[in-house]
């Protein structure tokens, strides 16, 4: 499920260029305690792998100035969240409901709306991101453990988001997805590259157009739980455009 949250502002809306951490912390806020404890702590094993299962965007809205270190946002706002998981989606809800306001960064910010959106798909979708996809290896023999990034013009980069993608179904489904995940770039451009800082460590990720095939079910857990890594940070939210 999907929450579509529109914020508005008696002021202009400012935040650091690089606000994926805030945004993160601001969600962990608005939902239960303990729910959110546990997410944050401990979240979904998998192996060596903790998931959080959920995700979000980047700031929607209109830009009315960009520096060096700090982004500016005309209100209203939106913010999309998601997670496979019902609970995290109506704590989350309910919780944006009951507060008279919000803060993000120093800003004050009060809901204006709110909408809970269950993804409709077929066996193939075509997407968009909303938040930008990372993907990574760690060298086996490296001391530093500097992360090797992928693009979309790599076969590791498809790899990488169908195996962890997989891994995320599992989780959710307790089997094996029936059929594998097929994933085609529809639209690409080398400006699409984004670098983002998130609490000192510099990511690689790509926006673009993708086309997805196979079972709707795992279609569906791309569009609730994102593509690729770090998606509790801010990254691989995508959205169904056709």
């Amino acid at each position: 499920m999907i929450l579509k949250i529109n914020l508005i502002s008696e002021n202009i809306i400012r935040l650091p260029k690089n606000y994926n951490s805030l945004l993160q912390a601001f969600f962990y806020r608005n939902m239960d305690p303990i729910l959110s404890r546990f997410l944050h702590d401990i979240g979904f094993v998998y192996g060596k792998r903790r998931f959080k299962m959920f995700t979000f965007s980047k700031i929607i809205g209109k830009m009315v100035k960009k520096s060096k270190t700090t982004v500016s946002f005309l209100p209203p706002i939106t913010i999309y969240f998601a997670s496979p998981l019902a609970d995290i989606i109506s704590s989350s809800a309910k919780t944006f409901l009951k507060k008279e306001n919000l803060t993000l960064g120093r800003n004050r910010l009060f809901l204006n709306s709110i909408e809970v959106i269950t993804p409709d798909v077929s066996e193939e979708i075509t997407v968009r991101c909303l938040s930008p996809i990372t993907v990574y290896r760690t060298p086996i023999n490296s001391e530093t453990k500097k992360f090797i990034y992928f693009n979309p013009w790599q076969e590791e980069f498809y790899e990488l988001i169908r195996n962890n993608l997989v891994k995320k179904y599992e989780l959710i489904y307790t089997k094996t997805p029936r059929e594998e995940l097929k994933i085609e770039p529809v639209k690409l451009n080398k400006t699409y590259r984004k670098k983002i800082v998130y609490k000192g460590t510099l990511i690689e990720a790509w926006e673009g157009y993708f086309k997805l095939s196979g079972d709707p079910d795992i279609l569906r857990l791309a569009l609730e739980a994102g593509l690729g890594a770090k998606n509790p940070q801010g990254f691989g939210m995508v959205e169904k455009v056709l």
